[in-house]
C-alpha cells in the first residue's frame, strides 16, 4: 500500500481542521462559483463520448460538503454581491452546469433535491433542440475510437500520430480548436469532415445524452435557474462580431421562448482556444439585458467584480483536494 506524499498528508490534515475556515474570516467576503458538466454512475462508461464526468458518488460527497460546510447560494446571489455589494452569507458557494446533458436531470437533480441546493444550468441551445450529442463530444469519440494510426486536419497539411493516448490528445486539442472558431453549419460540416477522415460514423441523438425541453422546464419548476450557453458552442471570441452576437443573443431569446420567462445569466463556451471573452463580448451580453457571465477562469468573486465575468472553479474528485480548493479559493489562490 502507498503511502501518502508529506505534502498529501500535510493537505488533508488542514482540510480537516478549523485552520483554512478561520483564515477565511480575516481575508474580504468572497464566493466561489463551481463549474460541472455531466454527472453519471460510472464515469469511465462514458469517457470516451462525455470525458467531462464525474461519478454520482462523488457529487453527492460534494454536495454533503456544502451543505455542511459551506452556504450554497446562487448564482444571481453572487452576480449582486459582485456589483451591488449584497451581503452574502459565509463561504457563499454557487453550483452550475454547462451543456445541458441529460444526466444533469436524472442523476444530478435528485441529488441537488436531497442537499437542499439551487444550481443553475446554462444550456447549449442547438443540442438540446435537436437531441444531438455536443460537437466537441462528436470529436472526442472519433478520435478515441478511430483505427487509423494517423490523420491529417481537413483543410490544413498538419498531419497527427494517433500510436498513443499523447498523440490522440494532442491530435483532439487540434480539433477542438479548428472547430471552436466555427458557428452553425460551418462547424457542423467541420466536425462532420473529421469524422469522415477518421472513418468514424456519427453519434447520433437516439442515446439521449441530452435533456428535453420539458426536463429543462421541470428542473425550472424545482427551484432551479436556467441560462444560456450560445447556440452553437464555439468559443465566441474567435468568431466575427456577427456570429457571436447571433450566439449570444439567439440563445437567450429561444430559452425564453421555450421557458416563457427571462432568461437573465450566460456561460461563455469554452471548448477549446483562448482567450474565451472580450470586451466586445462582454458588451454584447450587457446589451442582451443578462444581468451575469461565467467563465472557466479560475478564482474566487469579490466585491466590485464584473458580474459580466464571474470566475468558476473546476471540481477534483478526491473528497479533500475539493475541500482543499474551495478552501483556498477563498483565500484568494487561484487553482
Amino acid at each position: 500500500m502507498l503511502k501518502s506524499s508529506p505534502k498529501r498528508w500535510l493537505k488533508k490534515a488542514l482540510v480537516r481542521s478549523s485552520i483554512l475556515q478561520m483564515a477565511a474570516h480575516v481575508v474580504p467576503t468572497s464566493a466561489v462559483i463551481l463549474a460541472y458538466h455531466s454527472i453519471v454512475e460510472e464515469p469511465k462508461e462514458t469517457e470516451q463520448i462525455l470525458g467531462l464526468s464525474a461519478s454520482r458518488k462523488t457529487f453527492e460527497a460534494h454536495m454533503r460538503i456544502l451543505a455542511e460546510q459551506f452556504s450554497p447560494v446562487t448564482v444571481a446571489d453572487v452576480a449582486e454581491f459582485a456589483e451591488q455589494g449584497r451581503k452574502l452569507p459565509p463561504r457563499a458557494v454557487a453550483v452550475t452546469f454547462d451543456d445541458g446533458f441529460a444526466d444533469n436531470f436524472t442523476v444530478a437533480l435528485p441529488v441537488l433535491a436531497r442537499c437542499g441546493i439551487p444550481a443553475t444550468f446554462y444550456i447549449f441551445v442547438n443540442a438540446v433542440a435537436a437531441g444531438t450529442l455536443p460537437w466537441y463530444c462528436r470529436v472526442r469519440f472519433a478520435l478515441s475510437t478511430t483505427r487509423k494510426t494517423e490523420w491529417e486536419l481537413p483543410g490544413s497539411n498538419s498531419k497527427y500520430s494517433l500510436e498513443s493516448p499523447a498523440n490522440r490528445k494532442a491530435a483532439l486539442t487540434a480539433a477542438w480548436e479548428a472547430c471552436a472558431g466555427k458557428t452553425g453549419d460551418d462547424q457542423l460540416e467541420a466536425v462532420s469532415q473529421i469524422e469522415r477522415a477518421l472513418n468514424v460514423e456519427t453519434v447520433n441523438g437516439e442515446h439521449g445524452f441530452m435533456m428535453t425541453w420539458s426536463q429543462v422546464q421541470e428542473l425550472r419548476k424545482a427551484g432551479h435557474t436556467i441560462g444560456a450557453h450560445t447556440m452553437s458552442h464555439p468559443n465566441v471570441a474567435h468568431v466575427s462580431e456577427t456570429e457571436a452576437r447571433f450566439e449570444i443573443v439567439e440563445s437567450k431569446k429561444r430559452l425564453e421562448r421555450e421557458l416563457g420567462v427571462p432568461v437573465e445569466h450566460f456561460s461563455y463556451p469554452h471548448p477549446a482556444l483562448n482567450p474565451q471573452w472580450s470586451r466586445q463580448t462582454l458588451e454584447i451580453t450587457r446589451e442582451a439585458g443578462f444581468k451575469s457571465a461565467v467563465l472557466t477562469t479560475c478564482g474566487p468573486i469579490h466585491r466590485g467584480d464584473d458580474p459580466l465575468a464571474l470566475k468558476r472553479i473546476y471540481t477534483a474528485p478526491d473528497v479533500d483536494q475539493f475541500t482543499w480548493n474551495l478552501q483556498s479559493t477563498f483565500l484568494g489562490k487561484t487553482i
